[in-house]
């Protein structure tokens, strides 16, 4: 028998294998093995077997098989298949992102010490030697316990309990033992209680839509108004689900939102619940997914990379706020979109895949109109709670000393009015940092970055210019460095500056301040949030993290400072985003019984995307951008592939571009558009070109057969003549 082994490398080849006889019968797809390759044994995944190998060539041998707890499931090894001829990535690839190189070397807990005494040192205690007094205290704190201690926990008996613990095994007295060190995610949220979920008539009636239809794969699109209860509904969901057996999966867009919805799943069923994100250290993580595999958890609640999560017995799986762009994956590849492998592993995996979110995306909308998804709707918020009244500020209006108002007059007094009545005010400001731009006055001369091509922001925690894109930082100047004129000055407003307006303006009041500057420390996401939860803050300031998902009962204000922030992106989807930001943060106010109020601040008070999201119309806001999108051909009218170009020298990457651009050109099913520079031109040192292809089949295998037979495998492999080539189908961003 042979087996064809991928390898975690950027390479669209696997290799051929003889299986040794003594693994006959074990070695099967997903299976991980040791292989030679390179003159060293690699970790590598099966991708086939076969009797025949169809190779003329030396066949080297598998030496062995890896632990069984990074064996892949079939369906997830379907669903690994599937991202990488979708997403045109070499499988190895896919499998370094579904099964870091981290777990290949599989997690090996950490050894602690633990003590406990023997029958002889009982019998010692009485009689022992007073001039050894540490010795006789510890004995005598261990008699009084029934199970191993941590040695290191004993420091209040003995200064060096280590070395005490040492001298009194030797003597018999007590004995050590080694256990792992468990490394639970959760343990900084502390333990959860079985929460009974009560549902309203409208909740139930979804819930009962879902359980009376036919098991199995099936994908159900959730449009409920923020504050409608959706979490309740799919909390029920998967209440039914774990009682069947089975297990479920809860993604969700932002890792500050995943401890908020993973501790209500902690709730409701204990210790049962697995964490999953990003910023879970490799102990943690491999930790998890021992436990997984042991069939230890029933619910896996994480951010985008918990679609990987090798869960036994797949029921049900949730994607919420499922509009959100953090779901796809921009670098490195697989540049996948979890909302889209949810549904292929759900289909794989026979398991329902549910929806949710207050303003859908447009192509899952257009999936609805099409009857793909079946539609859902919760029209009314839970409880006593009523939406909030929402005010548009035009902003060229407002006036301020130095012409540039930051609070307009309502804002101001809608603040005071909340400190006053001791409810909390959620403030959004979507861009982090001091000062947007370091410019000069007399010649207009923009500050920016040396090594892309973007302006540098001014952050006042070290008073240095920062580039948000590859972290260098410079020290501001009091001269320009283009006319030497002494006038540079700040302008445009971060988070910083607003929290320093805030501060000025509010002096007694409490802020809290959540952006990327402040959250990254281990678990401060979690500290930030459980602070205002607490009441310990009276305003909660932050970029779009905090703008969904977010449940406050005290919280009856939103303002929005800066509606416009993103609406002029050169990409296709920037209105959509303004509008779903918009709409979602007006939505964290007015939760309870309390009236809610939101005041959106802006500087095109006409635009329809702000107007429909101000109006709270979701009906008239999908009319209008689906039939844009209809007319451009932009998604989900068509399929597009983006191909972008990057490198050192300029003239080489424009240049490597428009050969790749002739080469597409011709082909009436296509529209080649560019090539040309990315909107954001050069990114940490590297030149960036990019061109868009767009089918006007929706039916992506004709796109990806195009771009095969007109390019081929090969560039996506390495570099040529320096120009790394990306491909990026169904992009989210166009910069």
């Amino acid at each position: 028998m042979f087996a064809r082994v991928s390898f975690p490398i950027s390479s669209f080849r696997s290799f051929t294998y003889k299986i040794p006889i003594s693994l006959n019968g074990t070695v099967q797809p997903g299976t991980c093995v040791n292989a030679p390759i390179n003159r060293r044994l690699q970790p590598g995944f099966v991708v086939a077997v076969s009797a025949d190998s169809g190779y003329k060539g030396k066949i080297l041998t598998i030496d062995s098989i890896r632990e069984k707890e990074l064996h892949i499931p079939e369906e997830l090894w379907q669903t690994l298949e599937w991202i990488s001829q979708y997403y045109i990535t070499p499988l190895g690839q896919v499998l370094k992102a579904a099964v870091p190189n981290s777990f290949l070397k599989l997690y090996k807990p950490k050894q602690v010490q633990f003590v406990k005494i023997t029958p002889k040192g009982l019998n010692a205690i009485s009689n022992f030697e007073n001039k050894k007094p540490a010795q006789k205290r510890l004995l005598e704190a261990l008699s009084c316990i029934n199970e191993p201690v941590k040695t290191a926990s004993l420091t209040e008996f003995a200064s060096s309990p280590h070395t005490v613990c040492s001298q009194l095994e030797q003597s018999g007295l007590i004995e050590s033992l080694s256990q792992p060190q468990i490394t639970d995610p959760f343990e900084i949220m502390g333990p959860g209680e079985f929460q009974n979920i009560q549902l309203s008539k409208e909740q139930q009636g979804v819930v009962d839509s879902i359980q009376n239809a036919e098991k199995g794969f099936h994908p159900y699109l959730l449009h409920g108004v923020t504050g409608s209860g959706k979490t309740e509904v799919y909390l029920k969901l998967a209440q039914t689900t774990v009682q069947e057996g089975k297990s479920v999966l809860v993604l969700v867009p932002e890792i500050a939102l995943t401890p908020q919805v993973a501790s209500r799943f902690r709730k409701a069923f204990g210790s049962r619940v697995a964490l999953w994100h990003s910023r879970m250290t490799k102990a943690e993580k491999g930790w998890t997914w021992q436990q997984l595999k042991k069939g230890e958890y029933s619910v896996v609640v994480g951010a985008r990379s918990a679609i990987f999560a090798p869960l036994k017995n797949l029921g049900l799986i949730i994607v919420d706020e499922e509009q959100e762009s953090s779901y796809k994956q921009e670098n490195p590849a697989p540049r996948y979109h979890a909302r889209d492998v949810a549904m292929v592993r759900g289909k794989q995996s026979n398991a329902a895949v549910l929806l949710t979110s207050a303003t859908p995306c447009l192509e899952s909308y257009y999936n609805v109109l099409q009857n793909k998804f079946t539609l859902l709707k919760l029209t009314k918020r839970y409880g006593k709670s009523n939406y909030p009244a929402v005010e548009l500020v035009d902003m060229k209006k407002e006036y301020s000393d130095d012409g540039s108002a930051l609070l307009s007059k309502s804002l101001i007094q809608a603040i005071n009015d909340r400190l006053e009545r001791s409810e909390q005010v959620i403030i959004l400001q979507n861009r982090r940092g001091y000062s947007r731009v370091h410019q000069c006055l007399e010649c207009g001369e923009i500050k920016k970055c040396k090594h892309c091509s973007v302006a540098l922001t001014f952050h006042r925690t070290d008073n240095n210019l920062h580039c948000h894109y590859c972290e260098a930082f410079e020290i501001p100047e009091s001269k320009c460095g283009q006319c030497n004129a002494e006038n540079m000055t700040f302008s445009g407003s971060g988070t910083q500056r607003v929290e320093d307006v805030l501060q000025q303006q509010f002096p007694n009041a409490k802020i809290l301040r959540m952006d990327m500057d402040t959250v990254r420390g281990k678990g401060s996401h979690i500290k930030i949030l459980e602070k205002f939860a607490n009441g310990k803050a009276d305003i909660l300031l932050g970029t779009q993290m905090i703008a969904k998902g977010l449940d406050f009962e005290n919280v009856t204000l939103v303002g929005v400072i800066n509606a416009d922030s993103g609406l002029f992106f050169p990409d296709f989807r920037a209105g959509e985003r303004v509008f779903q930001l918009i709409y979602q943060v007006a939505g964290r106010a007015g939760r309870r019984d309390k009236p809610g109020q939101a005041i959106i601040q802006t500087y095109n008070p006409d635009d329809i995307y702000i107007q429909t999201a101000a109006a709270l119309n979701t009906k008239k806001f999908y009319n209008v951008a689906l039939a844009q999108r209809q007319e451009l051909s932009y998604p989900p009218f068509s399929r597009i592939g983006r191909i972008l170009f990057t490198g050192k020298n300029k003239l080489i990457v424009d240049d490597f571009a428009q050969r790749v651009g002739r080469k597409l050109q011709g082909n009436s099913n296509y529209k080649i558009l560019g090539p040309a520079a990315a909107p954001i031109e050069k990114i940490k040192g590297n030149w960036r070109a990019h061109l868009i292809i767009k089918s006007k089949s929706r039916n992506i295998s004709s796109l990806h057969q195009f771009i095969h037979s007109t390019i081929g495998f090969i560039i996506f492999e390495r570099k040529w003549k320096g120009v790394r080539i990306l491909i990026d189908v169904d992009p989210v961003s166009m910069l």
